[in-house]
């Protein structure tokens, strides 16, 4: 049986290198978002990792944060739908990963974007991109 640790470090590794992490400002981790960011981070994390026999079953979250732009004539902050939608084209390698034992299920994936509640000392907000995996690990 797999770790939820391990199950982390296998989708780290799958994204490490690749033109998502390239492409964001900030940081990759499996380990929750560092302190106070304000960049563009990549979280990972497993969300529920079950059965202990042949076929295990998790759900990992690949999360990506990403800052709202300031609209100067509503004088808010809104969602940066440029930014974000460049960012989900990159993260769909995600709904195909495959490597021996572990494997993602494709029509059990899913993609949204989702405001995080979050304001900082400056005022502004953010939303993030949650790429939701269904992964299954044959422990033969």
């Amino acid at each position: 049986m797999k770790s939820d640790i391990e199950i982390a470090k296998f989708v780290y590794h799958k994204v490490k290198g690749t033109e998502l992490e390239r492409n964001v400002t900030g940081k990759l981790s499996d380990r929750g978002r560092p302190n106070k960011s304000e960049k563009e981070d990549i979280v990972i994390s497993v969300l529920a990792n079950e059965g202990c026999g042949q076929i295990q079953r998790a759900y990992v979250n690949v999360n990506i944060y990403v800052k709202d732009l300031w609209n100067e004539d509503t004088k808010q902050w809104e969602r940066d739908t440029v930014r974000v939608g460049k960012l989900c084209e990159l993260c769909k390698f995600l709904f195909s990963i495959r490597r021996g034992d572990f494997h993602t299920v494709p029509s059990e994936c899913n993609q949204k974007v989702h405001p995080t509640g979050v304001s900082f000392e400056d005022g502004h907000t953010e939303h993030f991109i949650n790429n939701k995996l269904y992964i299954e690990i044959n422990n033969e």
